[in-house]
């Protein structure tokens, strides 16, 4: 639920001070966070910082005000520098060069900081792990994955980085992201102990997502029937301006749905007044729960293993029939086509 806060303008003649939050230690021993917006000789105008994202306005006697605490800019500059750490999985060179970049920014501006020695810790650990990540390792659980062991274990390897994503989207209540995700991961890694380890979560996020949608359909004739008769006891003009949002809303529903078909994607945008979008949504999801409760607990074949023992057999010298027949094993292990092709260039280029 989204709280609205309202918005207060408020004029004020001077504003000499913008700076980061500082702490006002007042008489009776209260602290106040914020910054000074405007003073005079009696008081100051304080914008106060009641949460990280929240503020107030208060005036506040100087008499009243034993002590103030000025917060550093430094300080502050750091905070994003600090989240840096831990880092997290699976990033690329190109994010580990931003994530660099800033914390050499925050060193360059902030030269003789307290910080300083934080930072450039924080600095050596990227760099540190950026140069592995270039030279073709991946970082899994925490750990940096040499690049010959990621190569001999490919296949495996990203299936349980693509568990880990889904399993974050569900963490974080992106729903429909994570069912999509799942979609393109079942096609990849059907045969892997991840997906085997992510299944049981999916379906009951399938399951959940389908009662709400099916909720929303059982009740659409009614609410659809309540919004008529909210616009027939609008003013001619109210009523008119609505029906031209809807309108404009409905075109809209009918384009994104059609671009989602168009794409492939099974999973589409359900809306609560688009019930073509909550059609697909139960009839897919439906295919969907079907299929996978055929599925057994554990994969028909190990592909992870299959890929690797597969690439070994092709890297340590086998004659070309001992070569095809290691792909065409990856092949009906279901092993994705990507992984298929490293395969055969490794097959190309003993």
């Amino acid at each position: 639920m989204k709280i609205q806060i309202p918005f207060v303008s408020v004029c004020l003649i001077a504003l000499p001070f913008q700076a980061g939050a500082d702490t006002f230690i007042l008489n009776d021993g209260s602290k106040i966070e914020g910054s000074i917006l405007s003073e005079n000789e009696t008081s100051y105008v304080l914008e106060a910082r009641i949460t990280k994202s929240i503020k107030d306005e208060r005036v506040v006697a100087k008499s009243d005000v034993a002590k103030i605490q000025r917060e550093k800019p430094d300080l502050i500059a750091f905070e994003p520098i600090a989240a840096l750490i831990p880092i997290p999985d699976s990033l690329t060179a190109e994010q580990y060069a931003g994530r660099i970049r800033m914390i050499e920014k925050f060193l360059s501006e902030h030269r003789g900081s307290s910080k300083t020695k934080e930072a450039r810790k924080i600095l050596a650990t990227h760099k540190a792990e950026a140069n592995e990540i270039l030279a073709g390792a991946i970082k899994l659980n925490g750990k940096i994955v040499p690049p010959a062991e990621y190569r001999a274990n490919a296949y495996e390897i990203d299936a349980r980085i693509e568990e880990t994503k889904i399993r974050e989207l569900i963490k974080n209540a992106r729903y429909l992201e994570a069912l999509r995700t799942f979609s393109e991961f079942d096609r990849d890694f059907r045969n892997t102990e991840a997906r085997s380890a992510v299944l049981p979560l999916i379906n009951q996020v399938m399951n959940t997502h389908l009662t709400e949608v099916g909720q929303l359909l059982a009740t659409y004739d009614a609410r659809a029937k309540e919004r008529a008769s909210g616009l027939e006891r609008m003013s001619p003009a109210d009523r008119r301006s609505t029906e031209i949002a809807i309108a404009e809303e409905k075109t809209a529903l009918e384009s994104r749905l059609k671009a989602e078909k168009d794409a492939k994607i099974g999973w589409v945008t359900p809306h609560p007044f688009y019930k073509p979008s909550l059609d697909d949504t139960v009839n897919f999801g439906k295919q969907e729960i079907g299929r996978l409760s055929i599925s057994t607990s554990a994969p028909v074949v190990d592909g992870g293993k299959t890929f690797r023992d597969a690439l070994q057999k092709i890297q340590s010298g086998a004659d070309k029939a001992a070569a095809t027949a290691a792909i065409s094993a990856a092949k009906s292990a279901m092993v994705a086509p990507k992984y298929i092709a490293i395969l055969e260039a490794a097959a190309a280029n003993r």
